[in-house]
């Protein structure tokens, strides 16, 4: 009777701690945010890179005491699709900018009205992008760099983007790009893996807890296969996406075969490359 009892106690118990434990994932999961808007802000000029030191946080509401939308002025700040466009921030490794606005969200509705929001941020090696609205994002709104002997992750949480030409985010380096609590609209793509940079790497991008308006292109664009020309061959990304709300009509994982510099990738349509790459939860 006692071995019976003891049975049914530990039963008890065990199914407690899976209860607990089933609560505690659900906890975890990120909802999507609902529909946001760039917060009121004061336009200050901008007309060079603020770098951010190793391990520095850069904090907006701090700097200036209240929400303040950063505006390129210098030529190579304007937000134009030109690649030779300069960040409004760089973050070296281990930092982080948070609270602030880039670009003039009030010069109209297209996606290319080179509204001073340079080429967003641009991270190097371990980064932070905390609650940041792009109210017009120019080339990317954030790009993810190599930085020698350290291996990438771009965390970009809160905040909001809008009006971009081509995609948001870019992933340059190698590692994982995180995009979590997040809502964009109007705007290309959410991400891209690089197709053809000069080093390419197999990269890993999660999405989770998004809300998305207006895609033009697709959700996320990621190589899930590497020709011969990108010195990867063999590799692939993989996208992982949960908890996206999204009620368009493009396709939430564009698939295409990275390459290396000077040549176009191009669609990757092998339904088995896709599954590998293309994880939606």
């Amino acid at each position: 009777m006692n071995r019976l009892i003891e049975r049914l106690s530990f039963g008890v118990l065990l199914h407690a701690v899976f209860a607990l434990a089933a609560l505690f994932m659900a906890a975890q999961a990120q909802a999507a945010p609902g529909v946001r808007t760039v917060p009121s802000c004061t336009k200050v000029n901008v007309s060079a890179t603020i770098e951010v030191a190793a391990g520095a946080t850069w904090d907006g509401t701090a700097v200036y005491g209240k929400w303040v939308c950063l505006v390129g002025t210098a030529s190579n700040m304007k937000g134009t699709q030109s690649e030779g466009q300069i960040p409004m921030f760089k973050l070296n490794n281990g930092a982080t900018v948070k609270n602030v606005v880039i670009g003039d969200g009030s010069l109209g509705t297209g996606t290319n009205l080179a509204a001073g929001g340079a080429d967003g941020v641009h991270c190097y090696g371990v980064c932070n992008i905390t609650n940041v609205y792009w109210a017009d994002v120019g080339e990317d709104a954030a790009t993810a760099i190599k930085l020698s002997g350290v291996t990438s992750k771009l965390t970009i949480s809160g905040g909001a983007a809008f009006k971009a030409s081509d995609k948001v985010f870019q992933h340059n380096g190698d590692g994982t790009l995180v995009i979590s609590d997040f809502y964009a609209d109007n705007v290309g793509k959410l991400y891209r893996s690089c197709g053809n940079c000069s080093t390419q790497y197999a990269r890993k991008v999660t999405v989770s807890g998004v809300r998305l308006g207006t895609i033009n292109s697709s959700v996320v664009g990621v190589n899930s296969s590497y020709d011969s020309k990108s010195g990867i061959s063999g590799q692939y990304d993989v996208a992982t996406i949960s908890d996206l709300v999204y009620s368009g009509s493009k396709t939430k994982c564009d698939t295409y075969v990275g390459t290396g510099k000077g040549s176009e990738p191009g669609k990757d349509t092998s339904s088995s490359n896709i599954a590998r790459s293309c994880i939606l939860k």
